[in-house]
């Protein structure tokens, strides 16, 4: 009987600390201890007064507000922050790119505002951000961050230089300095780090925003995977400052920089988008939502025609053109209109056979076909088109 007793109040024990524990977690909670890294002005940074600043400072503080708790920031490299959010030394990481990479390791809200990313480098350099032009070159980015993930996986190993720093403020100043050609940077950080300072009116955007998956699309607020929780607290905190408008009146002077940023260029006239150095002529000029590119030739990495004739240099231009198109927010789906160029009628059929091989059954573009006597650097076809972007 005494057995049966004890038992029961093992058991009675157990229940209580298991209720205690559920109960502990249900507690309401009073703080959410946000990291910043507070070195990236205007997303956030310390003003004259050593308070914290910026577009993801109102937004946290907001988010706080509506939640009824107390906002605690924490200063973190940034570099560092997905391990230290690991070891719980704070709760979220307020401002991080949302990607395939990080959301393997922690979870995300949804999206707090868009994020666009361009190469800049100095007014002079003619550099743009493609493999045929940067190989060589020496790029800078931020450690640990999107950019670095992207240019490590899509143009170290095609020969570009990869430079990492851990602080940015470190990165200006070797871009400044000529230690580095160009850098990887989110577009309204770097006009407020050096392209709207004295010392940055040699430098500016080169070519168009650079988009991958690698890079995301928006900025989110980073959480561990196990806080489901806090996550759909702050989704429905965050929706709710979409819904009664304190999000707009947040985001929206930041948003137009960002706008501002992107169109730089339009004020003037089109923008135009410059072919590797030493080349006469433009890769891109965009006219409102149009494209129009230069011709293409089936070229390998020295500037010659690849081996195999008319139907391996078409295979190579069409590749080349698909990228450009999608450096540009477009794609082979949004081409409206294309000229080929021969120096040999007699090769349009196998020619022909790879063009529509790239091309949607559905969506082939409207097409003309120019016979000459002879193409750039000896090849013998080239494509030029027009398109349309991508853009929603």
């Amino acid at each position: 009987m005494a057995a049966t007793q004890i038992g029961a109040a093992l058991i009675f024990l157990m229940v209580m600390g298991s209720f205690s524990t559920v109960a502990a977690d249900n507690q309401p909670r009073s703080e959410i201890r946000f990291a910043i890294s507070s070195q990236f002005p205007p997303y956030e940074s310390r003003d004259e007064k050593g308070q914290l600043v910026g577009l993801n400072i109102e937004l946290g503080n907001a988010l706080c507000a509506q939640l009824n708790v107390r906002c605690t920031w924490v200063d973190q490299v940034f570099a560092g922050s997905i391990a230290a959010l690991e070891q719980r030394r704070f709760d979220a990481i307020m401002g991080m790119a949302s990607t395939p990479q990080r959301r393997q390791l922690i979870d995300f809200t949804e999206d707090l505002y868009p994020l666009t990313t361009h190469l800049v480098a100095r007014k002079d350099s003619g550099l743009v951000p493609t493999i045929r032009s940067l190989r060589g070159k020496r790029i800078g980015v931020l450690a640990g961050s999107n950019r670095e993930a992207f240019a490590q996986a899509q143009w170290a190993p095609a020969g570009v230089i990869i430079k990492s720093f851990w602080l940015n403020d470190q990165l200006i100043r070797s871009l400044v300095a000529g230690d580095i050609d160009a850098t990887l940077q989110g577009t309204i950080e770097i006009r407020e780090a050096l392209l709207d300072t004295p010392y940055g009116q040699d430098f500016t955007f080169s070519g168009p925003a650079v988009v991958g998956e690698q890079l995301g699309k928006g900025v989110s607020i980073g959480l561990r995977k196990a806080d489901t929780a806090l996550r759909d607290e702050l989704n429905r905190a965050l929706e709710q400052l979409k819904q009664n408008g304190e999000s707009t009146r947040i985001t929206q002077g930041y948003l137009l920089e960002e706008e501002r940023s992107v169109t730089l260029g339009t004020i003037d006239g089109p923008p135009f988008y410059p072919s590797a150095s030493g080349l006469p002529f433009s890769e891109v000029v965009r006219v409102g939502n149009t494209l129009y590119l230069s011709d293409v030739l089936g070229l390998d990495a020295r500037r010659n025609p690849v081996k195999g004739g008319a139907p391996a240099q078409m295979k190579q231009a069409m590749n080349i053109l698909r990228e450009t198109l999608e450096r540009h927010q477009s794609s082979l789906r949004h081409v409206v209109k294309c000229t080929l160029f021969l120096t040999d009628l007699d090769d349009l059929s196998q020619v022909s056979e790879v063009y529509l091989s790239y091309f949607p059954s559905d969506r082939l573009p409207a097409r003309s076909v120019l016979s000459v006597r002879r193409l750039p650097r000896r090849a013998s076809v080239a494509i030029e088109c027009i398109a349309v972007t991508d853009e929603r």
